[in-house]
């Protein structure tokens, strides 16, 4: 398992929507990085007009980087993992695995969200099968894979328990598995642990550490939870609200396995906090100055309008 030095909390703005290069330069010659976002931009039309998702987004991330991304409601952090795991395509801008184009959805990247796309009517083994039989993988082949994977995650034992006979955690376990069991190059987790209880979160919090340690598997996570994001991720990034493009990003520097109750994670968590929390209060203003009977927004009253219509 990687150790990484403890520092303070240190954070690397973007200027312009521009993240500082992660590429690395070996005899000169410039790595291509595992994932590429170059100038993205996504526009979605609405019955109230268009609404930019995000806007003119850079990013690299290195093989076996574990991301997570953090930033206020409507501000594009799914869309980001929509147009990566081609789901959606850019209106403007390039998405690029592995120095190829992003066309379309493919087995090499794999979106894990929060309700999960079990299927009740099969045990916890057959659904980690089910992507494997589509691929046409041969019986005995995907039931050790599937073994593999399910011991990986602890459920062994309930290997032929149905959906409905599992936990929370377990069918989180489960959906995990199935997506270790597909070898994608990239793991797209969409708030995988933001309905499930503290205790269980945080158990599945070590769990996915020891999986990413062995796997080496990049890691995309969107989460709202700062404290989460700074125990699992190699980089934070912060994003603005609405158009959605990365304000600031913070490189964690601590010694793993990561617990919650680091108090050098909870300094990066209070930093990361203070950043996302005038995000969240700019998408607070925009409401107040929105005016649902108009669909428009309010205008701006200067200093001294208060005044307008004393005496009346």
């Amino acid at each position: 398992m990687r150790l990484v030095r403890r520092s303070t909390p240190e954070c690397r703005a973007c200027q312009g929507g521009q993240p500082r290069s992660m590429r690395s330069t070996i005899l000169g010659v410039s790595a291509v990085p595992k994932l590429s976002l170059r100038n993205v931009s996504k526009n979605f039309h609405t019955k109230t007009g268009k609404f930019n998702a995000i806007q003119d987004l850079n990013l690299e991330v290195k093989a076996g980087e574990f991301i997570c991304i953090v930033g206020p409601s409507g501000c594009g952090k799914s869309t980001v993992l929509n147009i990566i795991a081609g789901l959606e395509r850019p209106d403007e801008g390039v998405a690029s695995l592995n120095g190829k184009p992003i066309r379309g959805p493919g087995r090499d990247r794999l979106v894990i969200f929060q309700e999960l796309a079990l299927f009740p009517w099969l045990t916890a083994i057959k659904n980690v099968e089910f992507g494997l039989r589509m691929a046409g993988v041969a019986k005995r082949e995907r039931e050790e894979r599937a073994m593999h994977f399910l011991k990986m995650v602890h459920l062994t034992r309930f290997r032929h328990s149905y959906i409905h006979e599992l936990s929370g955690g377990m069918k989180q376990r489960v959906a995990l598995a199935r997506a270790l069991a597909i070898d994608p190059e990239i793991l797209l987790m969409d708030e995988p642990f933001a309905a499930l209880d503290a205790q269980t979160r945080d158990i599945l919090h070590e769990e996915l550490q020891e999986i990413w340690a062995t796997t080496r598997k990049t890691i995309i996570f969107v989460t709202h939870n700062v404290r989460e994001a700074a125990c699992l991720g190699d980089r934070v990034l912060v994003f603005s609200t609405h158009p959605g493009r990365i304000k600031k990003e913070f490189q964690i520097e601590s010694l793993r396995p990561r617990h919650l109750e680091d108090p050098n994670l909870i300094v990066y968590a209070k930093t990361i906090l203070a950043e996302l929390k005038v995000e969240v209060e700019k998408v607070a203003q925009e409401e107040l100055d929105y005016d649902w009977r108009t669909g428009q927004k309010r205008p701006v009253l200067h200093p001294g309008d208060h005044h307008l219509g004393s005496g009346i």
